[in-house]
């Protein structure tokens, strides 16, 4: 049975009890910003704008600060203009278990979700005090959009609902098309995207692999940058390439024997190996490629990957008017 396309869980837990971590803080992070905290630590502050995508801003202080306050940051000045008892933010999910599950965000940090599993029965239950969600349900590179509801007493509802992959998560995420020119594996992968460059992309979820890609496959690929690391995300094979190296594929292949036959039209000839086999006949590509051959001929004869005979060519010496027999010749 496939599964639901959308898939809807609700959780309800003391405050404290659903792990939400807090972001890093982010070198260059700008110090502007609006939206609803999502979270924060030191002098980071992670922020949700309306379309649902996640930024980090550096903010002098976080105290104070509390997830929905909506603020407005300046020059790293947090004013709260509001709050709002829901935050929704986008994100595609990493890895999942049993005791959470790891997303990452727009801005290519990662956010875990994660909590007590209940003794309760079925994909859903609900608890004043413990986390009930089957986050094994979920597939790396799946997009969630995860709610993060707060009442009067601090319990603490998500809301997970899985969205079409292709949903864009935010400017953090970065797409490339290419030809795959390093398929070693070991968590490491490299493409041409043919800006006459090569892209180089760790691959700590094995998307190479679960996508059975190899050398020359057409591929594309959604990752996010760590520093300078390119981090994949997806791959998605497209194609394959024939061009350039991969040309290689569907090399030529060739047979040298003994002309043993010619058609009238000069259509066709046929070849006795000079490995032993059997003699067979090749069509030609261009009758003209007989221009010279006769029976009886050393050629070689270039075949396509369709066994079209593409070009023929006399071998050494053949086709040299035979030396005159003793007696036959000469001056007188």
């Amino acid at each position: 049975m496939s599964r639901p396309r959308r898939v809807l869980t609700a959780l309800a837990c003391a405050a404290g009890a659903c792990a939400l971590t807090a972001p890093a803080a982010l070198a260059g992070a700008p110090t502007s910003g609006h939206g609803a905290v999502l979270s924060f630590a030191g002098h980071t502050v992670r922020l949700v704008d309306k379309q649902h995508r996640v930024d980090d801003v550096h903010v002098r202080s976080t105290k104070g600060l509390r997830r929905g306050d909506v603020v407005r940051v300046r020059n790293g000045r947090a004013h709260v203009t509001g709050h709002v008892g829901k935050v929704a933010f986008l994100g595609r999910v990493v890895r999942s278990s049993g005791k959470g599950a790891v997303v990452r965000l727009g801005d290519g940090s990662t956010f875990k979700v994660g909590g007590r599993k209940s003794h309760a029965h079925g994909r859903t239950a609900r608890s004043a005090a413990s986390v009930t969600i089957d986050f094994q349900g979920f597939d790396p590179g799946q997009t969630l959009l995860i709610t993060v509801a707060t009442d009067g007493q601090g319990n603490v509802a998500i809301t997970i609902r899985v969205l079409p992959p292709a949903t864009d998560i935010g400017d953090g995420e970065l797409h490339a098309a290419g030809v795959v020119t390093d398929d070693e594996g070991d968590g490491y992968f490299a493409i041409d995207d043919g800006s006459g460059g090569e892209l180089g992309f760790e691959d700590p979820q094995r998307v190479f692999e679960g996508a059975d890609a190899a050398w020359c496959d057409v591929v594309d690929v959604a990752y996010h940058r760590s520093g300078r690391r390119l981090i994949a995300d997806e791959l998605h094979v497209t194609g394959q390439s024939t061009t350039g190296d991969c040309a290689d594929d569907g090399a030529a292949d060739e047979v040298d024997g003994t002309v043993t036959a010619i058609a009238p039209d000069a259509s066709s000839l046929t070849i006795a190996p000079d490995d032993g086999g059997d003699a067979a006949t090749y069509q030609l590509d261009d009758p003209s490629l007989l221009d010279g051959i006769a029976v009886g001929d050393d050629v070689a004869v270039t075949l396509d990957q369709n066994d079209l005979a593409i070009d023929v060519e006399l071998l050494d010496g053949s086709g040299d008017p035979a030396p005159p027999a003793p007696g036959d010749g000469g001056d007188q």
